[in-house]
């Protein structure tokens, strides 16, 4: 399973749905992440929280080490892939309007063969597998 920015934000902020993402996760046997992804949700943290970016990304790391998601790198590959991604499903032409970021992600989530696990509603609308 591919751990989005949004769901680490949402789990270590206590918001409504973070439960129901614990519950998601749990049978998984395979959790990821990216550097990009983890980063996203510390400052989202950091904004939320009233932290410093970097104290974020300390409990950023601390939370991936207790729920155990791998931080993987970001392979070359999936630069074409996410932009494949942006013309496809971009904010350009398509109703996901899929960012940067989302692109990214869906291209990490496609290269790794895993399915997305996003507390966003945009990836509904793309063929990325969810969780």
């Amino acid at each position: 399973m591919f751990i989005d920015a949004s769901v680490l934000s949402a789990m270590m902020t206590d918001e409504e749905d973070a439960r129901s993402f614990a519950t998601r996760m749990q049978p998984a046997t395979a959790r990821m992440t990216s550097p990009l992804a983890a980063m996203h949700a510390a400052i989202e943290i950091a904004a939320i929280l009233d932290l410093s970016p970097t104290e974020a990304g300390e409990a950023v790391r601390t939370f991936l080490q207790l729920m155990n998601i791998q931080l993987l790198a970001v392979p070359p590959r999936a630069a074409f892939v996410t932009a494949e991604a942006y013309e496809r499903y971009g904010q350009g032409g398509h109703p996901a309007r899929l960012s940067l970021d989302d692109c990214m992600t869906y291209a990490c989530a496609r290269y790794y063969r895993q399915p997305l696990l996003s507390k966003s509603d945009r990836f509904n609308q793309t063929d990325i597998e969810l969780a």
